[in-house]
């Protein structure tokens, strides 16, 4: 097979799930691996022989504006089935409809899916048992359908890329075969940080950052619950859109002086230099990138499982702590807070860490993977 045909469903703008499959078909393409990355639109400057769009110009203005919510997915569905109806393997992201899987698998085809995050069964539970935890209404939005169709999805495939031990994990409990599953990881991307390592001198008042979005599955009512409790000599800084529930329910945790948050920032890097720990509790994750992003910076981190993704180890990188236990995270944050020596130690053992988890690297891994599985691929 001369080249893998890959489908996203969303338009590729190379920041939240898109850098995924931009980053991985990049790095494959500039190893002399064929890929094409089909995506229902994209941002000009991300313009490649390899990346095909289905609309694009005054197509995808009036796409957009006219076509109805579900537009582009259907146009670059239609056009994947049309030009790469015939291949022997395609690769499908996430959140696709299950037809496009019996399309294929109607016509032959092996079938590759990417889990961007647990399987959903599991992440119902885990949000579940957060929210009676918390004493809050469950807002989970993960129907039984949602989790009938996925089940079906994963016995159509025959591959499924993990993004962490975790997302594994998940699949065996809920009876997928191991045989299916590929371990795997994310990446971060050298290019996009060329600063990383110009940090600025160490403050006696050491800063603590969480990137990602404020809500009960990143675990962010724990943190908040722990930052209080800690009372470190210390700041916290929150980047991130924040959801209802947190204004709701912890905004009197948000008050205090040493807590700044920032909604949206179009420079994460500047961030990460600032910042002497990172911190993610988060409760359910695929492959939290952002974890991959800070230890490239020398940060230590505290995490929970879900959040060390593949790359953070226990009193290697930093610390991966329970999700629920409000004490030992208050515990953690004292202890680094107070030591400068094992910040630097950790830190640095998390920037060497991160070196062997580029895209480019990450890339060559899951090529590998492809090649032992699928051995008439790319010949």
């Amino acid at each position: 097979m001369k080249h893998l045909p890959v489908l996203f469903g969303f338009h590729a703008s190379n920041l939240g799930n898109s850098h995924v499959p931009l980053s991985l078909c990049r790095w494959w393409n500039a190893m002399q691996l064929p890929t094409r990355l089909y995506v229902p639109s994209l941002d000009k400057v991300h313009q490649h022989p390899w990346i095909i769009p289905a609309a694009s110009g005054i197509r995808k203005t009036l796409l957009y504006r006219f076509g109805g919510k579900k537009s582009p997915q259907k146009a670059v569905i239609r056009l994947f089935e049309q030009k790469e109806g015939e291949a022997d393997i395609v690769y499908l992201w996430a959140a696709l409809p299950i037809e496009v899987f019996y399309f294929f698998k109607e016509k032959g085809a092996q079938i590759i899916i990417e889990r961007i995050n647990c399987h959903r069964k599991s992440s119902r539970d885990i949000l579940r048992a957060a929210y009676e935890h918390l004493g809050l209404p469950d807002t989970c939005s993960i129907s039984e359908k949602d989790i009938e169709q996925e089940m079906e999805k994963l016995s159509i495939c025959d591959a499924v890329f993990c993004p962490s031990p975790m997302v594994r994990q998940t699949m065996l409990e809920n009876g997928v075969s191991g045989e299916k599953l590929l371990s795997t990881s994310y990446g971060w991307d050298p290019a996009r940080f060329p600063g990383r390592d110009r940090r600025p001198a160490q403050q006696r008042q050491p800063t603590f950052l969480f990137v990602g979005t404020l809500c009960v599955r990143k675990g962010v009512p724990l943190l908040l619950k722990a930052w209080q409790e800690a009372n470190i000599d210390g700041k916290l800084i929150l980047c991130g859109a924040m959801d209802d529930e947190i204004r709701q329910h912890f905004a009197h945790l948000l008050q205090f002086e040493n807590i700044s948050y920032l909604p949206y920032t179009t420079d994460i890097g500047t961030l990460y230099r600032q910042a002497d720990v990172f911190v993610f509790p988060t409760l359910e994750e695929g492959g939290p990138m952002v974890t991959y992003e800070a230890m490239a910076h020398s940060m230590p981190v505290l995490v929970t499982r879900m959040g060390a993704g593949a790359i953070a180890r226990d009193q290697k990188d930093g610390f991966v702590l329970p999700d629920q236990n409000v004490q030992t995270w208050v515990e953690a944050l004292r202890n680094i807070a107070a030591d400068n020596d094992l910040r630097l130690h950790l830190g640095e053992q998390a920037r060497v860490r991160a070196g062997g988890f580029t895209w480019e690297m990450t890339a060559a891994q899951r090529a590998g993977l492809l090649k032992e599985k699928y051995p008439s691929l790319w010949r």
